[in-house]
């Protein structure tokens, strides 16, 4: 939008902590929300916006989320704009899926939805215009980025399958995403036996944390906000689907054909699960979803990756 349009300023309300991606125009204008104080309530975000924005009356507002609070936000915001444009989620024909009401389809990618509430008033604007954030390093180090965790534990892959993955690539170098003191020390047991094998700092935002994937010759990451951090960047993306699937919206873009989960006849009924969250009634099918992803298949798909 900010390269086709040249007249235009984007104000972006959105957690702090996801500032340092998007410091690379200065049209972007960032009002960031801290979501562990009191300043995450909608009036207070209200009163936010318009304290930054200096009380400004905006050509349009899009409501990229259309949650209960976003609903409030925009709400409150109408009488400030001329347009007032909201993101469709799919909500009941993903649910439909889920309950396997209807048969599992390929779904508009989330990003492309986005995209599609934009592109109502910048219809210039072209999916296939999408580019990655970060250009490939000419010469990739030997590598491997991981990122175990996910923040629902049931798409997380279980511990002792990286034992193999640490044998199998003895000649390269893993370097662990794992933020808060759980997963630090989690991830610091996995990679007890292994010399080659670091934590990433704690210190890195999340630009940084980029620019690091894109050094790596791979990453291998969960159905998780990870994922979609690597696949902004040039480094292949090993993603591991179990409960969740990404034919409904959420795949890695760029990344399709490194995709690795089970068939259909290898596990009826997948997905169970829209986000991660699972029924009392699909947890069984859900763990099975992951542990039936053999070390092997990762193996099998790291393999391709590094020879494509």
């Amino acid at each position: 939008m900010i390269k086709t349009y040249p007249n235009i300023n984007v104000w972006l309300v959105t957690n702090k902590n996801n500032q340092s991606i998007f410091n690379f125009h200065e049209r972007i204008k960032f009002i960031g929300i801290d979501f562990n104080s009191p300043q995450k309530n909608v009036f207070q975000i209200s009163k936010t916006i318009k304290e930054i924005s200096n009380n400004l009356d905006f050509d349009g507002i899009y409501d990229l989320h259309n949650v209960i609070r976003s609903k409030i936000l925009r709400f409150i915001l109408y009488p400030k704009t001329k347009i007032l444009r909201v993101f469709l989620k799919e909500r009941s024909l993903k649910n439909k899926i889920i309950n396997n009401t209807i048969e599992l389809k390929k779904l508009k990618h989330s990003s492309e939805r986005y995209l599609d509430c934009i592109k109502q008033d910048f219809e210039k604007i072209k999916f296939s215009d999408i580019d990655k954030t970060l250009e490939s390093n000419s010469v990739k180090d030997k590598i491997i980025g991981l990122a175990p965790f996910s923040a629902h534990p049931t798409k997380m892959w279980e511990v002792k399958n990286y034992i193999n993955i640490f044998k199998h690539f003895k000649d390269y170098q893993f370097i662990l995403f794992a933020f808060g003191e759980k997963e630090i020390n989690v991830a610091k047991k996995i990679i007890s036996d292994f010399k080659n094998c670091t934590v990433i700092s704690n210190d890195l935002n999340l630009y940084h944390q980029m620019e690091l994937i894109n050094t790596c010759k791979l990453f291998i990451t969960m159905d998780s906000a990870n994922m979609h951090l690597a696949s902004l960047t040039s480094t292949k993306v090993i993603s591991i689907w179990g409960p969740t699937h990404p034919h409904l919206g959420f795949g890695p873009l760029f990344n399709e054909k490194y995709i690795v989960q089970l068939t259909e006849n290898q596990l009826p009924g997948r997905p169970f699960s829209i986000y991660g969250k699972i029924k009392k009634s699909k947890i069984k099918s859900a763990s099975e979803s992951m542990s039936k992803i053999k070390p092997e298949m990762v193996i099998e798909k790291m393999e391709f990756a590094l020879k494509n």
